[in-house]
């Protein structure tokens, strides 16, 4: 072992077996350089100033950089210090820093400067921030010291840290970090006004600093190994605005388009007026399926850009599928504009990808995992890049697509909450298929967007189908119950509508709109899976490309198998081999998938009379064009989204089918009142499984929609879209329902409605607020429950080495979700059990199978 490093030191390197250290005044100064290029930046002076409530002066921004600079001033204590040598305790550094505010250490010369610093530039809340660049708030607030505050016997154990032991003392190497940041920034200390105390000012410096510590920690940039001190500042000055240049992370101009040669195509309806900007920092826009919303949504950012408004992008989809198919059609559209300059990043665990290059960790190719190293195909390194390796990360990217939980997360009292609550400000924050969302959910995104805004940022949200009650929920995130509209009013609100949260819903012009005739029946066969399969195989040897979409997977795999059977050559497959659609398949099976459905049912079909079988992955992005389709009930909202997917396309070839059809799978008894009940097995994800949990455990909803389908033998899209959705979910008509019906309806619905409450109280529990002061927030240890609802705790299961997948490819990894192994540790890995006819494994105690039908546990445990 070499000697002891003489000095406070940031992190440590093996180089060929010699020792090298980097000293905590350079990390600092590393880390302030990155920062302060970060905050020269238009976006983010943007985002400071309006959150700051007024604009920052060059004195405001030295103290904001020597804040920075301070973040890992707890890594100077001795037990830090002692990690240098085998064996020793794991000190930490960020709580370290009470015992310098709360003991009488803050009357020692070393520390004064620091105390007078927080007293005189008015920044308890901005030190308490910058030592949460972990991720967490560290503490409660103490409003008599203005500064952190943790249990007094912890506090006495942690002072210990800062007595000199075996000739390094603590306090010295902090007054000489203090010196150091003092002759760095000597503007900083001179007098002058307090920094602004906005908590959204608070909570975006949080943010900030954590995203400089990442990329000064960067030692391909800042080498542990030197040069150090002074002969530093060079190296500063160049890689300090790399850090952000090649991460995206800078200004960046696009150039000027019109929408016709982003598109293809002229704008129509939604598309000619997302640009309007009068709607106010949250707009939406309802129209109906296959009418170009995302392309509005993407004008409606590049004109935000333009205004300087906004400069990022995170598109946010329920599903990962969605967000899988989506991501191709932004990166498409961004190649268009930028040649490739920008990079859409996939935000979708899993997944390395940015652009159209998927990257690869170290462990998949070396067994090796140095740093979480990524190599891409290319040999490359694009801006997007770096936010694509890391979930943490993704909220950074310049342009983004992905699941609703990543932007979620920016609202949750979750690790680095702050820091992706800050990145998003930047971006306009788009939610689609926005009625999607749970009460949990809902409630949860509400609060996200209001933290949004109290940051700077704005938002489109996107849907077909949204009830007035929703939209007014989401359109006014701050107020606690907003108006609700009778439901006469809710029926005569205009559709497709433009609306925000400055302007009502207005009519979109709709001149080159369609309206798309679609007779519906119900067919009493839901639990009959080889009927479905009969009424889908005569549709389609009459010539029609047939779609049909199942509540639940074991539905969708029921019909597609006795399909399959029945007539082989009409069912949907790949390269001969018959399957189906859904969530439950590895990535890249269900790339090919994706591509074999566009590809068979998209607007270029070459061919027709096939069957294809899938669940809700079905409803959303993927440009499905299908003659019929048959569809179990579903509340009004989801099926008129399913119903989008017939004759989305004009076509002259559908002969006997040239009629939109819809026929809507019911149970053979006209008595929803029957799923109540808890034991009843087959229940095609009507009604609650347990309490009000369930597919679709709402069975009022499926109620008013089985008898709006009884009412009238045909709709009109998109002029009866309103009504619909309005007739089956207002609260009126719910009312109305549950006097007709009676007592056991009346338990239903205050089982539902008591659920509602718990799931948006546990919501609120669960949300932060950046305008709370830094300081009161205390963020729980771990939260596994919180962790599996937003789905983080699903298994990523690596399959080495990579056996054949049932349509001819690799297969390197699978997603369990977490419900399907409970009880499996985090430690377990997948043992291949047989990988012919069908992928067999095992994780843990628990078995399962991957083939053409996708992921499927089987019953029991593993032998």
């Amino acid at each position: 072992m070499s000697s002891p490093i003489p000095r406070a030191w940031a992190k440590l390197a093996d180089e060929l077996a010699h020792r090298s250290a980097l000293p905590l005044t350079d990390h600092g100064g590393d880390v302030a350089a990155v920062f302060a290029q970060l905050v020269a930046q238009g976006h983010w002076q943007r985002l400071l100033n309006r959150a700051a409530e007024r604009e920052l002066g060059a004195q405001d921004v030295a103290r904001l950089c020597v804040l920075a600079y301070l973040h890992d001033l707890g890594k100077a204590n001795r037990g830090f210090w002692l990690r240098q040598f085998p064996g020793a305790r794991l000190v930490g550094h960020t709580r370290e820093t009470a015992p310098l505010l709360r003991t009488d250490l803050r009357q020692r010369p070393e520390v004064a400067p620091l105390v007078a610093m927080l007293r005189d530039w008015g920044c308890g809340e901005h030190f308490a921030a910058v030592m949460a660049h972990h991720g967490t708030p560290l503490n409660a607030y103490s409003k008599r010291e203005g500064a952190l505050a943790v249990e007094q016997p912890i506090i006495a154990r942690m002072r210990s840290e800062w007595a000199a032991h075996d000739g390094y003392d603590p306090l010295a190497q902090l007054a000489a970090l203090l010196g150091d940041v003092a002759a760095r920034f000597p503007l900083a200390f001179a007098p002058g006004p307090p920094l602004p105390l906005a908590p959204a000012f608070v909570a975006l410096l949080g943010g900030l600093v954590t995203l400089a510590d990442w990329l000064g920690s960067d030692t391909a940039l800042f080498p542990v190994a030197g040069p150090h001190d002074a002969a530093r500042e060079a190296l500063r000055r160049d890689h300090g605005p790399r850090a952000i240049e090649t991460r995206g992370l800078g200004d960046c101009a696009m150039p000027a388009a019109t929408f016709e040669a982003l598109f293809g195509y002229p704008p129509r309806g939604a598309q000619s007026e997302s640009d309007a900007a009068d709607l106010g920092a949250i707009a939406l826009i309802e129209a109906e399926t296959g009418s170009g919303k995302t392309e509005a949504a993407l004008w409606r950012w590049l004109a935000l850009r333009a205004a300087g408004a906004v400069d990022g992008l995170y598109f946010a989809l329920p599903t990962r599928s969605a967000a899988v198919q989506l991501h191709g059609r932004v990166n498409a559209m961004l190649q268009r504009l930028t040649v490739g300059t920008v990079e859409a990043v996939l935000a979708v665990p899993g997944y390395i990808r940015a652009g159209m290059q998927d990257g690869r960790r170290a462990a998949d190719e070396a067994g090796l995992l140095p740093g979480f190293a990524v190599t891409w195909p290319d040999g490359g390194a694009s801006e997007a890049r770096w936010a694509a390796e890391q979930p943490k990360r993704y909220l950074a990217a310049r342009v983004a697509v992905g699941t609703i939980d990543q932007a979620l997360m920016a609202g949750l009292q979750l690790r680095h909450a702050h820091f992706r609550a800050a990145m998003l400000a930047r971006s306009l924050l788009v939610v689609d298929e926005v009625h999607a969302s749970d009460h949990f959910m809902g409630e949860t995104l509400r609060a996200v967007l209001r933290n949004h805004l109290a940051l700077g940022g704005h938002a489109l949200l996107l849907s077909a189908t949204l009830s007035a009650e929703m939209r007014g929920r989401l359109l006014d995130p701050f107020s606690p119950a907003p108006p609700l509209p009778d439901l006469a009013e809710a029926q005569a609100a205009p559709y497709p509508a433009l609306s925000g949260m400055a302007a009502a819903p207005r009519p979109v012009r709709q001149a080159d709109a369609r309206a798309k005739v679609v007779a519906w029946t119900a067919q009493p066969i839901i639990t009959d899976a080889a009927a479905i399969a009969a009424q889908a195989i005569a549709a389609a040897r009459a010539g029609a490309s047939v779609l049909v979409i199942r509540n639940s997977v074991a539905g969708a795999v029921a019909v597609a198998q006795a399909v399959a059977a029945a007539a082989p050559d009409l069912a949907f497959g790949i390269d001969g081999v018959a399957t189906l659609h859904h969530g439950r398949f590895a990535p890249d099976d269900r790339r090919l998938l994706d591509r074999a459905v566009e590809a068979a049912f998209g607007k270029g079909r070459a061919s027709r009379g096939q069957i294809l079988c899938g669940t809700q992955t079905l409803e959303q992005s993927l440009d499905i064009d299908a003659d019929l389709l048959l569809t179990d009930l579903a509340p009004i909202d989801v099926l008129l989204q399913r119903i989008g997917r017939l004759h989305r396309h004009d076509r002259a070839d559908r002969g006997a089918f040239a009629r939109a059809q819809a026929r809507i799978l019911v149970p053979a008894e006209r008595d929803l009142a029957r799923f109540m009940a808890r034991r009843l097995r087959e229940r095609h994800g009507l009604g609650p499984i347990k309490d009000a949990q369930g597919v679709y455990p709402d069975l009022l909803v499926l109620e008013a929609t089985w008898r709006l389908i009884e009412r009238q033998a045909e709709i009109t899209i998109p002029a009866d879209n309103r009504r619909l959705v309005e007739q089956a979910l207002h609260p009126q008509q719910t009312e109305a329902l549950v006097a007709e019906l009676g007592t056991a309806w009346a338990n239903h619905e205050a089982t539902l409605l008591g659920t509602a409450y718990a799931e948006r109280g546990t919501a609120r529990d669960w949300t932060f607020d950046v305008a709370q002061p830094f300081t009161h927030l205390l963020f729980p240890e771990g939260n596994e429950a919180l962790a599996t609802r937003l789905g983080t705790k699903d298994r990523l299961v690596r399959l080495d080495p990579a056996p054949p997948g049932p349509f001819g490819q690799a297969v390197g990894h699978l997603t369990v979700p977490a419900w399907m192994a409970p009880g499996v540790a985090a430690e377990e890995e997948a043992v291949i059990v047989a990988d012919t006819p069908a992928l067999v494994f095992t994780l843990g105690a628990r078995r399962f199978v991957y083939d053409r039908w996708g992921l499927q546990a089987t019953r029991g445990i593993a032998p």
